[in-house]
């Protein structure tokens, strides 16, 4: 029986799925080998008895797996018969469950019921209630409406009576409320008796608008008009006009003011000698002494929120501007720029005054009106325009419309001087002939400027570079006055004119003759520019070198300097003038040409003193060829080295000494002057032929040696200790590599020529095949026809490739630096390098490296 129960359980699929595995070892952790999934029987039986001695063990293993079968089948059985318990016990609750569902079920449905007739009660019992409220409500709104019919009809009554006995105060109070009450009965106007009541309104205003109007024109153009003192009556009838239609308002306005400006039309017409611009403080007195009088008298008699006072104002800023526009237009050959300059003055600064005295007023009246206009579409004609003038509105939906909190602009910004605008093109002559007049005085002062010397604080920049400038900046403040950022087109013309003028006959001609000689380019472009340094070179070469003394030196100095700070200032001359212009302007205004100008004499300065330090290190340079190179043994470094130090020393701390305040323009003078003798020493290294090997070492201690003088060139005889910019000295580097790895091809012992090809491309893998040419006459190869032929067939598929194949030689080639010498320096003759028995070994050539560095260590050359 037991065997087949093995045999059915051995049947059963009892691999669970991992997740299933994991789920069973976190419910029920063991340790037992016979709960691991992976459980291996013969494993097992391997691990109890792993030796053939362990096996009289084997009836205690047994014992104790019986044991352990004993206790799992009655776990089992155990766990098999309460799970015979649960079931029943499931089912019993199952059904009491059930029974409870359904007492739940009734006793919803009881409550619902219930719930249903309280609802139908409290419906019948609300019923009354509704109605009972209606009958409240429709009852008071009646009552409400017939008061007001009573107070409209009393208040009609006692209007026709007030009218008749002008007792405005009393009509201003009363109207205003029987308005109100009119709004309230707005819906009943079908009714005949309200439209009836409707019209006498109506017609009670019509007839206060004329009675009013009358008495203001009988009271200021009257017999008694010329004694007329403000009345009660007229003050409260200016509060009648403001529950009246806004032309009444107007009307009044336009009248008082008319009156009160109509002897001021009549002293500076246009015809009038008083009318002329030279006569504006006359225009300002009268006013201030009107304004002054009708705050006293008249004023007070017009409400506050009418702001009469300020009305008068504008309207006198009116007048004058168009006096002054038609009196400049009938005289315009009589205006010039001090008269255009006092006038505009005197007028602005009476709109500043208007501006702080009537900070909050605007032409359009922001006041809510109670009346309504008979005319729905009928709006306030003069208003709405200076509203739109004042405030334009925003059509395009898309823009954000004004802040609330933002600024409004005063009426009073502009309101005579716009006038003065047409007439700018007279200003912008005047400062045209002035600048014109100040350039030519300073090209005059230049010419006999000194250039002495300067201390380290100070700065050699030319003064007249900062009093132009000044001049610019008031210039620009004096012309925003004038007018707004429209015009500004005409002014940016004539400082754009004036800073290249400035820059040619002040700046530049300051240079010594050879630089200032040079013709400039109107329109500079960097093609035109590196022609002009060219002509720099050029006429430095072309003469016995001329040197350029130590004031000469302190002059381009200074210049550079000067031209350096007026292209900086023309720079933020461009940026203000952008700010203070209007929007549509500011892509037009530009001064990046006038920029270049002063960047182009900067460049120029820059090779003036370039090709002045070069002019004095070229016979050092040009002795190189007259040495003997085919010597025997090595000395010092050579005399030319020597020459050039000396010069570098005696020159280079007078110009840092004079652009100590511009060290960026410093460092690019160090940059192109290293480049530029880097550049001629290696051209001379090609020079120096026939050369030995003994010839080879020496041309590379002067490489060491002329490397550390470049190297110090930024910082030679100063003061204060520091170390060149790191991009100086990988230049220098790189320059001073491109000679050492010439010199290793030329020093070199070789089995053949093609290990010379190979070598050269190795090193020199940018070089052109005239530098090949000039290495074979170095080493005094005389086959030279074959060899540049092998070169040419070897370098065929690698000239196609690489752009650097067929270019000139440079100053600095891109290869890293290599050692002084990597290569054998032995070399008695041309046909000693293709004997195959000479080439030396590798033993061979480190020691000879290794002797040469330790004889430039010992001439402290190298470190």
């Amino acid at each position: 029986m037991e065997a087949d129960n093995i045999t059915e359980v051995e049947k059963l699929n009892l691999d669970f799925p991992p997740e299933v595995v994991q789920a069973i070892q976190e419910i029920l952790p063991s340790d037992d080998p016979f709960d691991a999934p992976d459980f291996n029987t013969v494993e097992y039986i391997n691990t109890r008895f792993p030796a053939e001695q362990s096996l009289h063990h084997i009836d205690d293993v047994l014992e104790e797996m019986r044991l352990k079968i004993t206790s799992t089948d009655d776990h089992i059985r155990t766990v098999v018969r309460s799970l015979t318990n649960v079931d029943q016990d499931g089912r019993t609750s199952l059904l009491n469950a059930q029974e409870a569902i359904t007492e739940l079920f009734l006793r919803f449905q009881d409550i619902k019921e219930k719930a249903g007739e309280s609802e139908q009660r409290v419906k019948e019992i609300t019923r009354d209630i509704k109605q009972l409220d209606t009958a409240k409500r429709n009852l008071t709104t009646s009552i409400t409406t017939l008061n007001h019919l009573q107070m409209l009809v009393e208040g009609v009554q006692k209007l026709q009576a007030l009218k008749v006995r002008r007792e405005y105060g009393e009509i201003a109070t009363l109207l205003q409320g029987v308005m109100n009450v009119l709004d309230h009965l707005n819906r009943y106007k079908h009714i005949p008796q309200v439209a009836d009541l409707n019209r006498q309104i109506e017609q009670i205003r019509s007839e206060l608008e004329k009675q009013i109007l009358d008495d203001f024109h009988q009271a200021f153009h009257g017999p008694n008009a010329r004694r007329f003192a403000p009345t009660k009556e007229l003050a409260e009838a200016c509060l009648v006009v403001s529950e009246l239609d806004p032309k009444v308002k107007r009307t009044i306005i336009e009248d008082v003011v008319k009156t009160q400006l109509a002897e001021y039309e009549v002293l500076f017409a246009g015809g009038e000698s008083d009318a002329w611009l030279t006569k504006v403080d006359l225009r300002r007195k009268w006013f201030l002494k009107t304004a002054v009088e009708f705050e006293k008298t008249l004023a007070a008699m017009f409400p506050p929120s009418w702001q009469v006072p300020a009305r008068l104002a504008l309207s006198f800023c009116e007048v004058t501007r168009s006096q002054l526009s038609r009196a400049m237009e009938l005289r315009t050959q009589d205006i010039d720029v001090g008269t255009l300059l006092h006038a505009h003055k005197v007028m602005s600064e009476l709109e500043s005054l208007l501006v702080r005295k009537y900070a909050g007023f605007q032409i359009y009246d922001r006041t809510p009106r109670s009346s309504i206009s008979t005319n729905p579409f009928l709006e306030d004609e003069q208003s709405h325009k200076n509203e739109q003038s004042a405030n334009p509105i925003n059509t395009n939906p898309f823009v954000e419309s004004e802040a609330p909190g933002e600024t409004i602009v005063s009426p009073f910004h502009g309101a005579v001087c716009r006038c003065f605008q047409p007439y700018l093109r007279v200003y912008i002559d005047n400062v045209d002939k002035r600048l014109n007049d100040q350039i030519e005085k300073f090209a005059s002062e230049m010419r006999n400027y000194k250039f002495e010397h300067i201390d380290a604080e100070e700065s050699n920049v030319v003064p007249y570079c900062g009093e132009l400038f000044t001049i610019y900046k008031n210039v620009l403040v004096e012309f925003l006055r004038l007018g707004p950022g429209e015009g500004l087109g005409g002014l940016v013309e004539v400082l754009q004119k004036h800073l290249r003028e400035f820059c040619t006959k002040v700046v530049r001609a300051a240079l010594p003759k050879v630089g200032a000689n040079i013709p400039m380019p109107k329109d500079i472009n960097m093609k035109e520019l590196t022609a002009v340094l060219a002509q720099v070179q050029t006429l430095w070469r072309e003469g016995d070198h001329p040197k350029l003394g130590d004031d000469d030196v302190r002059r381009v100095c200074s210049v550079l300097v000067s031209a350096e700070y007026c292209e900086e200032m023309t720079g933020r001359l461009e940026a203000k003038l952008k700010e203070k212009s209007h929007p549509s302007l500011v892509p037009s205004i530009s001064l990046t040409q006038e920029q270049d100008l002063f960047h182009a004499v900067l460049a120029q300065c820059i090779a003036l003193l370039v090709t002045h330090v070069e002019s004095l290190c070229d016979p050092a340079l040009t002795s190189m060829t007259k040495v003997n190179w085919m010597m025997e043994q090595t000395g010092d470094q050579s005399p030319y080295v020597t020459a050039i130090s000396q010069h570098i020393t005696a020159s280079v701390p007078l110009v840092r000494h004079n652009l100590h305040t511009s060290r960026k323009y410093f460092t690019r003078f160090c940059d192109k002057l290293a480049a530029a003798i880097l550049n001629k020493f290696v051209q001379q290294v090609y020079k120096c032929r026939p050369i030995s090997g003994v010839g080879c070492e020496q041309l590379l201690l002067d490489c060491h040696a002329l490397k550390a003088v470049m190297l110090q060139l930024p910082v030679v005889a100063s003061q204060v200790r520091r170390d060149p910019p790191q991009t100086y000295t990988r230049m220098v580097v790189r320059g001073m590599a491109r000679a050492e790895l010439v010199l290793q091809v030329v020093m070199g012992e070789y089995a053949t020529h093609s290990d010379l090809i190979d070598k050269f491309n190795r090193l020199l893998p940018d070089a052109t095949i005239a530098d090949f040419q000039k290495v074979l006459e170095m080493r005094g190869v005389k086959d030279r026809a074959s060899v540049l032929e092998m070169y040419r067939q070897r370098t065929t598929g690698s000239s196609t490739n690489s752009p650097h194949r067929n270019a000139g030689v440079t100053g600095g080639g891109s290869q890293p630096p290599a050692p002084a010498a990597q290569h054998p320096i032995s070399q008695t003759s041309p046909t000693a390098g293709m004997n195959p028995t000479s080439a030396p070994s590798p033993e061979h050539e480190m020691s000879k490296i290794a002797r040469l560095e330790r004889m430039l260590k010992s001439r402290r050359l190298i470190s």
